[in-house]
């Protein structure tokens, strides 16, 4: 029998205010910037996607490519979805209809995630979709959830979420020194971190001033905090506490030290689920919760029957994610051909994830510059909202906003134009003179007509030390590498 401080109806409440505002956060970060990115003079149109994919793939491509836009592929609809999903985003925090509106958001996401192509494929889109598919079933079936009447989710629901986060945090940390990385062995990545990382915060360039005994201690435990510390969540209440605040602190470091969007809020509320209400409990004693024990000793059958299938389910779950962790970091190949089908299925939905941050360090941060000419010979910088470009800026408290087309330049910087089309064409938007691509940037050096040549050249970037600051008030100092592509023209 469950008894009471083994609760979380309090903790439940709390997790679906956050899942709430990071949905909130996430529709609305995506709306500001979706025209640009996939509106039909975007940079990559989504329904020009949606019609390649159908004339390649048929009809499986409703199965690779889940989304509700392949009823309505116009931009008009995708507005109204994203201003609709704020609603019932609103809803949840509100606690209005729960199950409806996490059920309506989960499958609004993934119809954004599906149809977003490069600028959602990060890992913390994937994460909320698979902990936004679990609030389904924790969410009560009410029309407005309050912590004073509900009852506890299930124990083997809690289970999941658990399971949730040590996959997060565990793959990241096992990755790093199964990668063979030798910063990581060498305790040296966060001499590295602060500055290459896709968009720094004016707190980043302090931290990277600090003595090489302070990264390495970082490194330490931050390693620990990732590698044996989520063990600790599946451990009795007391271990258990300590590695949920352990785990917190250090998403707070890395909110406050990177822009990592929504990522480091997801990563705490998942935490939630490793507090009983006897915490909030006793540090809120003027608060009053009926507890309502779903278990008793005389069980009715239907009862026994949902515990059954709940089990079904999370035996379901806990296989995929054994096979997926071991074919990623155990190599495992010879797997049923059910099984392997249905990972691949699945995948599409991003029920069941692989995750695994900065499990390879980057030593230098290459930098593409674009910039326009009129005459070839005098050539003005476009500058972007977030990332470097200038050397005095480039380091701004943005998240948990996530702009999309700043994060995909970083990973466009570590390869070439080949391996990233979606570059060409938003170089050819500029020249064009897309007003909805260049809303994207910060301004535009030719606001009267697009300019006759445009480039693309790599510098390294890397931040100055405290005297170089002082004397000129720059944050970065760069070096010429090589041009990004050959100059483009205007016809």
């Amino acid at each position: 029998m469950r008894s009471k401080n083994e609760q979380y109806i309090f903790s439940r409440w709390l997790f679906m205010r956050f899942i709430g505002v990071i949905y909130f956060i996430a529709f609305v970060s995506f709306f500001l910037q979706s025209e640009g990115l996939i509106g039909a003079t975007g940079i990559l149109p989504f329904n020009e996607y949606l019609k390649a994919a159908y004339d390649k793939l048929g009809s499986n491509a409703y199965y690779i490519i889940p989304a509700i836009n392949w009823f309505n592929d116009s931009f008009i609809f995708l507005k109204f979805q994203l201003i609709f999903s704020i609603m019932a985003s609103i809803f949840l925090i509100l606690g209005i209809t729960p199950l409806l509106t996490s059920l309506v958001l989960w499958i609004s996401y993934l119809s954004i995630v599906s149809i977003g192509q490069v600028y959602m494929s990060f890992q913390w889109d994937a994460l909320l979709l698979e902990a936004g598919f679990l609030t389904i079933f924790i969410s009560p079936l009410k029309l407005i959830s309050r912590p004073t009447s509900d009852k506890s989710p299930h124990i083997l629901f809690v289970f999941l979420f658990r399971l949730l986060l040590f996959k997060l945090m565990f793959s990241s940390g096992i990755g790093k020194i199964l990668s063979g990385d030798e910063t990581w062995r060498n305790l040296t990545a966060l001499n590295f971190h602060y500055f290459t990382q896709p968009l720094p915060t004016p707190i980043s360039w302090y931290i990277h001033q600090l003595p090489d005994w302070f990264h390495k201690i970082s490194v330490i435990l931050t390693l620990f905090i990732e590698t044996i510390v989520p063990f600790f969540f599946f451990a009795p209440k007391r271990l258990r506490f300590i590695a949920g605040f352990l785990t917190i602190i250090l998403q707070l470091i890395i909110f406050a030290t990177g822009n990592y969007t929504f990522f480091n809020l997801l990563s705490i509320s998942l935490c939630l689920f490793l507090f009983d209400d006897s915490l909030f409990i006793s540090t809120n004693k003027n608060r009053k919760l009926i507890f309502k024990d779903e278990e008793n000793s005389n069980r009715s059958k239907s009862v026994r029957i949902k515990t059954i299938v709940l089990a079904v389910f999370v035996f379901i779950i806990l296989t995929l994610n054994i096979i997926q962790f071991s074919r990623r970091y155990l190599g495992l190949r010879n797997i049923p051909d059910s099984v392997s089908i249905t990972l691949r299925y699945i995948s599409s939905f991003h029920i069941v994830n692989n995750y695994g941050l900065f499990t390879v360090m980057t030593t230098t941060r290459p930098e593409i510059i674009i910039e326009g000419s009129n005459d070839g010979k005098t050539w003005k910088s476009y500058e972007f909202k977030y990332k470097p470009g200038d050397l005095k800026e480039g380091d701004y408290f943005v998240a948990p906003h996530q702009p999309r087309l700043d994060w995909q330049m970083w990973f466009a910087a570590l390869g070439d134009y080949r391996r990233n089309p979606w570059f060409v064409n938003f170089m050819y938007k500029i020249l064009e003179g897309s007003n909805e691509v260049l809303a994207l940037l910060k301004d535009n050096p030719f606001p009267q007509n697009p300019p006759k040549y445009l480039r693309a050249q790599v510098y390294d970037y890397e931040f100055t030390d405290t005297q170089e600051r002082s004397a000129n008030g720059e944050i970065w100092e760069r070096t010429y590498k090589r041009y990004y592509l050959p100059v483009l023209k205007n016809r």
